[in-house]
C-alpha cells in the first residue's frame, strides 16, 4: 500500500483536516501525539522539539510514556547517542524493527528506562528543510517498516511539522 493508495490518501486527508482545524499549539501537541499517533498504528509516542539553541531535544508531549522513562528522558542532546538525536542530527528518519535491535544500535538504552514497546519509528520534523525535532512512534509488535509504511509516516510527519510550526510553541 503506498501513500497513493485509497487507504493512506483518506488517512492523510484526516490528518491534515483534523491538523487544520486546531488553533492553538497546545492543541496541536496534543492531537500529534495522541491521535495522530495511533491513527498511524503506534502504541506510543513522543513529540520532541529543539530547544532554542538547537543543542537539545525535549520532550514536550508524551503518550504511554512510563514514570520511569518520563523521570530520566525529559532533555536529551541532539549529539548524543539516541535515535531522536540521530532522525535530528541528519534531518533522516530512523527505524527500529525490534528490540535487540534498538539493544545493539543505542546501547545506553540498556543503561537507562526505555519504553517497552517492540520496534520504532522516529520521524524528523522537518519544515523548509530544517528540523524542528523528531516525532517518535512505538509499535507493540516487532516488524519490518515496508517503503510504503516509510512514505506514509514521513507525509504523517511533515503535516505534524507544518502544523506545529504554524502555530509556534508559547516563548518561541
Amino acid at each position: 500500500m503506498s501513500v497513493d493508495s485509497p487507504e493512506h490518501e483518506a488517512l492523510l486527508r484526516r490528518l491534515s483536516g483534523e491538523l487544520t482545524r486546531l488553533h492553538s499549539w497546545e492543541d496541536v501537541a496534543a492531537y500529534v501525539i495522541g491521535a495522530a499517533v495511533q491513527l498511524l498504528g503506534g502504541n506510543t509516542g513522543s513529540l520532541c522539539l529543539l530547544t532554542p539553541d538547537k543543542r537539545e531535544l525535549e520532550i514536550v508531549a508524551e503518550h504511554g510514556y512510563s514514570i520511569e522513562v518520563n523521570a530520566v528522558w525529559t532533555r536529551f542532546r541532539v549529539d548524543a547517542p539516541l535515535p531522536a538525536s540521530e532522525a535530528a542530527r541528519t534531518g533522516k528518519p530512523v527505524f527500529i524493527t525490534s528490540p535487540e535491535e534498538r539493544d545493539s544500535r543505542y546501547p545506553i538504552f540498556l543503561e537507562q528506562p526505555v519504553v517497552q514497546d517492540a520496534a520504532y519509528a522516529i520521524e524528523p520534523l522537518l519544515v523548509d528543510g530544517r528540523v524542528i525535532g523528531t516525532l517518535v512512534i512505538g509499535f507493540e509488535r516487532a516488524r519490518e517498516f515496508s517503503d510504503e509504511d516509510q512514505e506514509l509516516l514521513g507525509a504523517a510527519a511533515a503535516r505534524c511539522a507544518h502544523a506545529l510550526d504554524k502555530r509556534r510553541r508559547p516563548g518561541d
